[in-house]
């Protein structure tokens, strides 16, 4: 696949660019999604020539995108232009895509794009899970300390970075970042990026796990020996990723004593300062104990208070769809974890708890093995409804691991329905996927909604 090199058509110059630069710059935006709105939104108000394309062509027919079309968005009909910029949801393959590189116009991803206009210090978080309450906690510690931070990216519910274009001017920008906002990533220069663990995920756009990880490795490509990269030390493909930095690194280990943040005694320490007790930390399970890892090693690095990481960690409950407890019906808690869109999420989310749970699984697939997952499911379920595209397919291989403990619904109130009738008081029911959500919703809020609205209904007539 022939990519161009040609570089931005603006001076980039550090790490930063004038709006000036953009002006009269014929630029058109891929996809009109959130991403896509928010940079439209941006390039329309900056002397920007700007066009959209979307393969959605009711899209034009929303609110939002007519109020766009008024501040001057133009609908692209292979117009010359002499930028791309390009809405995370849309592969390299796509033909629009192709189409430019074969003529050699510039392409560059929205939030790669925005970063080029940041007045503050970025910091960037990518991994295969964790990415998202990683972050938020970052941005947490910052804002406990009193500095002005903006928390977006890819995180959903959330911003997209070009929001913050027009936004007034942060100290501190903390980003969410994909693998698909990666490969692409030619601008892009955090002052600290953070890579979390590494997964088997999205094989069906990356196509390998080679693939996979380099796109990971690109949040690096532009650090500078004075930045930061902070790596979790215990993943060997991410500890595997120190020949691609060049910035300082640190690393953060639940079981090493490693240059950075390390568990020792019950505390988490930075190097050999004891900064909080592992106790104090509000969100279940031991992949969270790594994200505040991951998250204190970038709050010292950054000279926030122990305070101020304290109070975060005391009073930070986690984030919508992220093991979120719901509600409670006839001593059962129902628990949300609409986010979890791989088998190793699931692992990790299913483990969390001390007590066998009531699970509620299954979705479309993305290319990944389940293995492991529906090893964790026997082991740690007391029973298993299964609902969506892969239904059918996970019970087959349960039962041939021996688990038979489960069941079949079709749709989400009658997964919750029969998950509530083998709770009894005290149980736990948890709605952890392990898979994308494309097969019968738009996206994982969509599908976490529709659980916590199944919830609700209980014990309504």
């Amino acid at each position: 696949m022939a990519k161009n090199k040609s570089p931005m058509p603006c001076f980039y110059s550090d790490r930063h660019l004038a709006l000036s630069a953009l002006k009269e710059k014929r630029i058109l935006v891929l996809g009109l999604g959130r991403a896509g709105r928010a940079v439209s939104g941006f390039l329309t108000k900056s002397g920007a020539v700007v066009y959209a394309s979307d393969d959605n062509e009711q899209v034009w027919n929303e609110p939002a995108i007519k109020k766009l079309s008024k501040a001057g968005l133009k609908r692209w009909r292979h117009q010359k232009v002499d930028l791309v910029v390009v809405s995370p949801g849309v592969p390299e393959v796509h033909p629009v895509v192709q189409f430019f590189y074969k003529h050699n116009v510039p392409i560059v991803d929205e939030l790669d794009f925005a970063s080029c206009f940041l007045p503050g210090t970025v910091i960037a978080v990518t991994g295969t899970n964790g990415k998202s309450t990683t972050t938020a906690l970052i941005a947490t510690m910052l804002k406990s300390d009193k500095k002005q931070v903006f928390l977006g990216g890819n995180i959903a519910p959330g911003k997209p970075l070009s929001t913050a274009l027009s936004m007034r001017p942060k100290e501190f920008y903390c980003v969410e970042v994909s693998s698909f906002q990666l490969e692409r990533a030619k601008y892009l220069a955090p002052r600290i990026a953070v890579v979390l663990n590494v997964s088997p995920d999205h094989l069906d756009r990356h196509q390998t796990l080679n693939s996979y990880i380099e796109a990971k490795a690109r949040i690096f490509a532009r650090q500078r020996e004075n930045d930061w990269a902070v790596l979790n030390y215990d993943d060997p493909r991410v500890r595997s990723m120190i020949k691609h930095c060049r910035a300082t690194k640190l690393f953060f280990s639940s079981v090493n004593q490693v240059n950075g943040t390390f568990l020792s005694g019950g505390w988490i320490y930075f190097n050999n300062e004891p900064v909080v007790p592992v106790r104090e930390i509000r969100i279940p399970g031991k992949h969270n104990v790594e994200n505040a890892l991951a998250a204190v090693c970038v709050a010292r690095i950054l000279g926030v208070s122990s305070k101020a990481i304290r109070l975060t960690l005391r009073t930070f409950r986690g984030l919508e769809h992220r093991l979120e407890p719901v509600k409670r019906v006839n001593g059962v808690l129902y628990v949300n974890n609409s986010m979890c869109t791989n088998p190793q999420a699931g692992v990790r989310s299913i483990e969390a708890f001390k007590k066998k749970v009531i699970l509620i699984a299954g979705g479309k697939e993305k290319g990944t093995k389940a293995d492991d997952y529906l090893k964790a499911m026997s082991r740690h379920a007391k029973w298993v409804v299964l609902l969506g595209e892969n239904s059918t397919m996970l019970g087959l291989k349960l039962a041939r691991l021996g688990f038979k403990r489960f069941e079949l619904a079709r749709t989400m109130h009658e997964a919750v329905r029969r998950a509530a009738a083998r709770a009894a008081n005290g149980d736990i029911v948890l709605f952890s996927p392990g898979f994308a959500s494309f097969d019968m919703f738009r996206n994982f809020q969509e599908r976490g909604k529709a659980f916590k609205n199944a919830v609700g209904k209980l014990g309504k007539a």
